[in-house]
């Protein structure tokens, strides 16, 4: 493989492209041909980003939090560390491209992590799988997080907006040093004043994270992010033990919703390692961190995929994968819609 000039790379097939972002390596656009509608379309300018952070790339898009999901500790953050992890601050190297597949690393070295990732799009339909392997390049072994961290934003995100996934128990991220005193049920949720929210279409501005389990009975994680306004629907499917953790961010300012993060991995608390550990080390039967020894590789997959939904759509109530592709079951009716995916990206989810 031959190094190539790093900067914006794009994929393509004959329904969509994406476009990633070398510096940083978030997915900054997927979108169907012709329709340029993008729901990643959420980016923070430079002077929004945490002071530690200011020096590399902003988030945007989907990026993602590797070797940590939020703040780093005060001696971390002294000796460099940027808020979410190294990689999304950094350069990412592109080491092979081609139209619809490339691969890209990124070397960490004050996280200790190297990170190779590969997008394959599909062959023909509008989704793409991203594989991932994670080494520890330092001499100890040390406990990190993975998040991945897509997040939308407008035109696509509006008041309309219908979010979706097989989540169960959760909380609120500002109740993390008293959990089981304030356990919520997707799809609902409380405000700070502890009006009842439904989460899955929001009325009412409140600022906060959300974090729930995934489905223990389910094999794959699933989210998705529905907009009526454009008939339009994004949505990611992963092995639920690789990811068993789903989060949500919203964002307002005033009573208008900036931001909404569709987030999944392996963190429980967005928190600095040293909190992680004195808080919780497990909630409802899941880790709140991971650990990775010196030298280990561990890989992770995840699917995503866009589709331009019927005027009755409601929703989605379930999402499985079969030999077929993926299957979407809607809310509120006895349909399906089905996403025929090719075996490459079928087999890289078994």
């Amino acid at each position: 493989m031959s190094n190539i000039k790093s900067g914006l790379i794009h994929l393509q097939n004959n329904s969509a492209s994406l476009t990633i972002d070398s510096f940083g390596g978030a997915i900054t656009s997927f979108e169907l041909k012709d329709s340029h509608i993008n729901p990643l379309s959420f980016a923070f300018a430079k002077e929004q980003m945490p002071a530690n952070n200011k020096a590399g790339a902003v988030y945007q898009g989907h990026f993602a939090c590797i070797g940590r999901w939020g703040e780093p500790s005060a001696g971390e953050a002294k000796s460099g560390i940027p808020n979410h992890g190294e990689p999304a601050n950094i350069e990412w190297t592109v080491k092979e491209q081609l139209s619809d597949t490339v691969q890209i690393q990124s070397v960490a070295l004050k996280e200790g992590l190297e990170v190779d990732r590969t997008v394959l799009m599909d062959a023909a339909s509008p989704a793409f799988i991203v594989h991932e392997s994670i080494t520890n390049i330092n001499p100890l072994g040390r406990i990190y997080n993975i998040v991945q961290h897509p997040t939308i934003a407008r035109p696509f995100l509006d008041d309309a907006t219908i979010i979706d996934f097989n989540g169960q128990q959760g909380f609120d991220q500002a109740n993390f040093k008293n959990i089981h005193s304030n356990i919520i049920q997707w799809p609902f949720a409380r405000s700070n004043k502890n009006d009842t929210i439904d989460l899955r279409n929001p009325e009412g501005a409140y600022n906060a994270v959300f974090s729930f389990v995934v489905n223990p009975a389910d094999q794959f994680g699933w989210i998705t992010a529905y907009s009526p306004t454009h008939h339009f629907l994004l949505g990611y499917l992963w092995k639920r033990s690789d990811y068993p953790w789903i989060h949500l961010w919203q964002h307002y300012e005033g009573d208008k919703i900036l931001y909404r993060g569709l987030e999944f991995g392996t963190a429980g608390l967005h928190q600095p390692f040293h909190t992680i550990l004195n808080t919780a080390s497990t909630l409802f039967g899941e880790d709140t961190y991971a650990y990775i020894d010196s030298g280990e590789v561990v890989s992770k997959s995840y699917l995503s995929f866009i589709h331009a939904t019927p005027h009755e759509f409601t929703g989605v109530e379930s999402a499985t994968l079969n030999a077929e592709g993926l299957r979407l079951k809607v809310r509120d009716n006895n349909t399906d819609i089905i996403i025929k995916l090719s075996q490459k990206l079928i087999d890289g989810l078994q």
